[in-house]
């Protein structure tokens, strides 16, 4: 019930909804569906997909944890195969605030203050909210052992973020933001070397990134990272172009999205 309610919140409510689930607390929408239609028909859709899935498998194999996987070794003990995982974007998406109307409506919290203390301060760094918000420092972000391996080309990257960010009325963190991201990886990464064993197999599927206009070499640089902690090489298979649609963009560097494959 608490699944079927949560997915029929927006369809339900005036609430408007900007691009990525941002809310619109100033706007609404004129078309919304019933509560008790909108349920019933969740319901149909959730028992279809039990009765599918049903057809195909007696039980469930896998075996699910609630955890950080930038601690995954507290939670695995068994080595690994292979990982397939889509990570946070370094594209300045706010997670925590994207749930921010589903998370209001159960009372996980009471105002917008309170996501950073409930949600996002758990998350890999991803937005410049969440740097801002823990006020990172790019001299500690960059002096992390994590970053050595992409250092020099981050350092760059950084001292121009910095720059630019003095010239722009939000004056946004971009400059802490990518270097916490990195950094973050970077952890994430020596997690993976440990739980997977030697000739395993990882799909990452990531999407590169140039706050302020300023292009970061995302699939690139967490190759870089992979191959540091003692995997054994890395590839990008391209799957789609970005920004290169909206006429409201915030820049027009090109950017990509695809998989990442890391082996050994």
């Amino acid at each position: 019930m608490w699944l079927a309610i949560t997915a029929i919140l927006r369809p339900c409510s005036i609430a408007g909804t900007a691009q990525w689930q941002y809310i619109l607390p100033n706007k609404s929408k004129r078309n919304v569906l019933d509560p008790e239609v909108a349920y019933h028909q969740q319901i149909a859709v959730m028992a279809e997909d039990m009765r599918w899935m049903q057809t195909r498998s007696t039980c469930s194999l896998a075996e699910s944890y609630l955890g950080d996987a930038r601690s995954v070794t507290k939670y695995l003990s068994d080595p690994v195969d292979a990982v397939i995982t889509s990570p946070p974007y370094a594209n300045n998406y706010d997670y925590a605030d994207s749930l921010r109307f589903e998370m209001t409506f159960w009372g996980d919290v009471a105002s917008w203050a309170e996501i950073h203390d409930r949600v996002r301060r758990f998350l890999i760094v991803s937005s410049s909210q969440h740097s801002s918000k823990e006020r990172l420092r790019e001299q500690d972000l960059l002096a992390s052992p994590e970053v050595d391996p992409i250092r020099p080309e981050l350092s760059s990257i950084v001292g121009q973020l910095a720059e630019i960010r003095e010239t722009k009325g939000g004056k946004k963190h971009y400059h802490t933001m990518i270097p916490a991201y990195f950094r973050d990886i970077a952890r994430v990464m020596h997690e993976l070397r440990d739980v997977c064993r030697d000739g395993s197999r990882m799909c990452w599927v990531i999407g590169d990134s140039a706050p302020y206009g300023v292009y970061c070499p995302v699939d690139r640089w967490i190759g870089d990272l992979a191959l540091a902690v003692g995997f054994k090489t890395w590839r990008f298979e391209k799957l789609r172009d970005r920004n290169i649609k909206w006429k409201n963009r915030k820049h027009k560097v090109p950017l990509k999205e695809g998989l990442l494959w890391i082996e050994g």
